[in-house]
């Protein structure tokens, strides 16, 4: 077995993927700040699809203002996103891309100061240290119908599907878990109550989009912290959105805490601490590193559901377990984030012979932008390590 099965087309739904490789959603910060589009946002783009990713997956896009995560994030909730949107996915077909945008709302986890954060219960989150106000039935109305309108306003965009985020701590694995949601309601109480929001965005977006459009879901399989989401419980949501017509489930993790430790595998967690193991482990002892942080979720969920196509995010890190994982029939499709910020034609240069280790070695600083800086690797950037290191002593001396 060696990379060409990598390169084996596949199917999502009606559409064909010409390779295993998904660009992985991440934050980029660098639309306007009302959420419009910019060149430098459709630019990342462009060059992700020269790259030669069979699929990429947009950032998590805000589908209702209250769902915003970060300044300068992409929105999806107006109109008015329509044109910018769909001059990126004219570029980005036009280098032979296939991009899929995916949705979110923010939940608790929303870093804008002037929004009050919404959650299925008032729990503070542990990423943005916010205390949520509780979600009303009419709160929780608007949110499934926004992503039903999100969704819309992607395919006129001519985007090629979409990738609904159910991870990461957000609105949608909020619900999921019993951490974050203590309702006794029709929302909660219960793993099938629980289960009750996410299908109920899966439906709207299905109803506004129609039967033949590609429909993703970006899944957490389980919380990093004791008494949160398991696996098995999200094996069976998974299921369930499988049989209602989910065109691939991509495996990652649910509720963030500090620690690195998971249920589900090894947490990502900016801390030099982490920053230090990884820039080790990658460059000194490799091939020994840690990879592929959430396979326990994948291969439990892969036991049970055969057809449906399934994505496995975090830590892939080499192109052996790459093949490992597909030719293996683990998952079908290979999800990196960080290693297209340092390297966006990774794909291509496998294609030409690149074996071995990618260059992200890990550190997360690329995720310590806080929507001021865009998305770029610190190692093409003194300032932006700089910067970091500065932003980490801050904390440390509590200023």
């Amino acid at each position: 077995m060696g990379t060409e099965v990598l390169f084996e087309p596949h199917r999502i739904g009606k559409l064909t993927i010409r390779n295993r490789f998904v660009r992985a959603s991440t934050s980029e910060t660098m639309c306007n700040p009302d959420g419009i589009a910019s060149d430098d946002y459709i630019g990342l783009y462009r060059t992700l699809a020269r790259g030669g990713a069979g699929l990429i997956l947009t950032g998590h896009m805000f589908v209702h203002p209250r769902g915003r995560y970060q300044k300068r994030q992409a929105g999806i909730h107006d109109d008015a996103m329509i044109p910018g949107l769909s001059r990126l996915t004219k570029e980005v077909h036009e280098d032979g891309g296939t991009i899929f945008a995916e949705l979110s709302h923010a939940g608790s986890q929303c870093r804008v100061e002037s929004i009050a954060p919404l959650a299925p219960s008032p729990i503070e989150n542990f990423i943005s240290k916010r205390m949520p106000q509780e979600a009303s039935e009419a709160d929780i109305q608007e949110v499934i119908k926004a992503f039903g309108q999100g969704a819309r306003r992607a395919r006129e965009a001519r985007f090629d599907g979409i990738h609904v985020h159910a991870g990461h701590g957000y609105l949608i694995s909020e619900f999921s878990s019993p951490h974050s949601n203590e309702r006794t309601d029709h929302w909660g109480g219960d793993a099938d109550r629980r289960s009750n929001f996410i299908m109920a965005v899966y439906r709207e977006i299905r109803a506004a989009v129609g039967p033949d459009f590609p429909v993703t879901i970006k899944l957490g399989m389980a919380d990093s912290m004791p008494g949160g989401l398991e696996i098995p419980e999200s094996v069976e949501r998974a299921l369930a959105l499988a049989e209602a017509g989910a065109d691939a489930i991509e495996v990652s993790v649910g509720i963030m805490h500090v620690s690195t430790n998971s249920s589900i595998g090894r947490f990502v967690a900016v801390t030099p601490r982490r920053a230090l193991e990884d820039w080790v482990v990658h460059r000194a002892i490799y091939p020994s590193s840690p990879q592929a942080y959430f396979l326990p979720g994948a291969e439990a969920l892969r036991a049970r559901m055969k057809t449906t196509p399934m994505m496995l995010v975090g830590g892939i890190r080499s192109t052996e377990m790459m093949e490992k994982l597909v030719g293996d029939g683990i998952v079908d499709f290979v999800s990196m984030a960080r290693p297209y910020i340092r390297e966006p034609d990774f794909p291509n240069q496998v294609k030409a012979g690149r074996r071995g280790v990618v260059d992200c070695v890990s550190c997360n600083i690329c995720a310590v932008h806080e929507g001021i800086d865009p998305l770029q690797c610190w190692r093409t950037s003194k300032r932006k390590l700089f910067e970091h290191l500065m932003y980490r002593v801050k904390i440390r001396i509590g200023a």
